[in-house]
């Protein structure tokens, strides 16, 4: 496992290519956890991006030709309102599933960090407590470490969510229009 060393006010990276490596060096152990992150992030994405696109054939296929009727068959319409309330729930279900599990990663990382910084801090010289304030030294397993655990159990999942669903969301776009693609990009 990485070793964290407490150098300067610890405000700033100093070189974030490294700190992002031993970041996921700490989140290795959780790497098929991740990997089922990963694919509820798609299911949930998929879900959503789904409902939009039902909405076009609820209006053409089913509620167009309802209103037709002299005697309308509301089956059909309830069918697929059935079909797009199971996706829903599935996106829901996903959705809820990869927030708990990262909430499992965040505070597995989280726990190791402290420990570390723990077990670094009793090696420390008697100076060091001396020329530092308590506020700053708490402050490392406090604040920071929350701050890192928010990162890994809100922001990254997030990032890549979001990044899923402007794709699958582009993709429906140049499926319908490009040249509306264009204008809205």
């Amino acid at each position: 496992m990485p070793r964290i060393q407490l150098k300067g006010d610890g405000r700033k990276a100093r070189a974030p290519k490294e700190t992002l490596g031993r970041l996921l060096g700490y989140m290795a152990p959780y790497k098929w956890t991740l990997a089922l992150v990963l694919v509820c992030i798609l299911v949930t994405s998929v879900a959503t991006v789904a409902g939009s696109k039902s909405l076009q054939y609820v209006v053409d296929d089913y509620i167009r030709p309802l209103l037709q009727m002299d005697a309308p068959d509301l089956g059909p319409l309830f069918r697929f309102l059935c079909i797009m309330a199971a996706v829903y729930v599935a996106g829901i279900l996903s959705s809820f599933l990869y927030n708990y599990l990262m909430v499992q990663v965040a505070q597995g990382v989280q726990r190791d960090i402290r420990d570390q910084l723990f077990s670094n801090m009793q090696r420390l010289p008697i100076r060091y407590f001396d020329q530092n304030t308590r506020g700053d030294i708490m402050s490392y397993y406090t604040n920071d470490t929350d701050t890192l655990r928010q990162l890994i159990s809100q922001s990254l999942p997030q990032l890549f969510s979001s990044g899923l669903m402007c794709v699958g969301l582009i993709f429906i776009m140049l499926y319908y229009s490009m040249p509306l693609m264009l204008i809205v990009v």
